[in-house]
């Protein structure tokens, strides 16, 4: 789809004025010409929403699953780890898992942020998850240390998955298109999202005020 990006963002502001002004007619031009571009390209909506979803059981399944098996009191946990944490049935007292699991989030969102559509919102987007991993390590730092390493070995064979996803000779080999040179998103400074917040926020009540007054103005 990342050739198409234009034209998608192109009908997404047209559906996006078609919906702050309320002309039915307009909202069905711009949502039939993006289903056209869709079949254009061959592409299903269903068909990319699926796959998503379809982890989130498994992914959820896995996590709970691990968890639960290093709280049981399972005799071959408490001496199978390497190095520093041996047991993995406890909360690792140094912080290093949580810290490297913490990293590695971050760097699969900047390897993520070259596969994502250029739109101006991705990068404030990705700052957004970069903060809440943040969070995530006070999360963490409870977990069991086999739970910690669960997700982190995740975390890098995804990692992985990316890097050799990108190599041309596996792409042409799975029959997938290359990947212009430079394409992308560039990152954003935490400032610059704040800043991008501060004006949506400002946006949406200024659209919020001009629909309230021509309301109003409808009504009278």
């Amino acid at each position: 789809m990342a050739p198409h990006q234009a034209e998608f963002e192109k009908l997404r502001d047209e559906i996006s004025r078609a919906a702050r002004t309320k002309e039915q007619g307009a909202m069905q031009r711009a949502v039939l010409k993006q289903q056209s571009l869709y079949k254009k390209i061959g592409v299903s909506v269903p068909g990319m929403l699926v796959p998503p979803f379809a982890q989130i059981p498994v992914t959820l399944g896995m996590f709970f699953g691990v968890k639960r098996l290093c709280e049981l009191p399972v005799p071959q946990l408490k001496d199978s780890g390497v190095a520093y944490f041996s047991d993995l049935t406890v909360a690792d007292p140094t912080y290093v898992l949580p810290i490297v699991a913490t990293a590695g989030m971050n760097w699969m969102l900047s390897l993520g942020m070259r596969d994502m559509s250029a739109s101006a919102h991705v990068p404030h987007i990705i700052n957004l998850f970069r903060g809440l991993s943040f969070f995530g390590f006070f999360f963490m730092v409870n977990l069991p240390a086999g739970t910690v390493v669960y997700l982190t070995t995740g975390i890098v064979c995804m990692a992985v998955q990316s890097l050799v996803l990108r190599i041309p000779a596996v792409r042409l080999s799975l029959g997938l298109p290359l990947r212009p040179a430079g394409e992308g998103l560039k990152p954003a400074s935490m400032m610059d999202s704040i800043q991008y917040a501060k004006q949506y926020w400002e946006d949406q009540k200024k659209h919020a005020m001009e629909k309230a007054r021509a309301d109003a103005a409808r009504r009278r």
